[in-house]
C-alpha cells in the first residue's frame, strides 16, 4: 500500500487554554516535515536543559 505524500489530512491540536481545538489542513508531506521540525526542537530543548 502506497501513501500519497500529497493527500490532504487534517491536523488537530488541543491544549489547556484553548477555547476550541486548532485545526490545520496540510499534505502528508508537509506533516512529515512539521514532525521532523518538532523532533529537532525537542532534541535542542533536551540538550539545553542538560546544560
Amino acid at each position: 500500500m502506497d501513501i500519497d505524500p500529497f493527500e490532504v489530512v487534517t491536523l488537530e491540536m488541543n491544549w489547556d487554554g484553548l477555547d476550541q481545538p486548532y485545526t490545520k489542513r496540510l499534505t502528508r508531506l508537509q506533516l512529515g516535515e512539521l514532525l521532523l521540525q518538532v523532533d529537532d526542537m525537542a532534541v535542542q530543548t533536551e540538550a539545553e536543559q542538560e546544560n
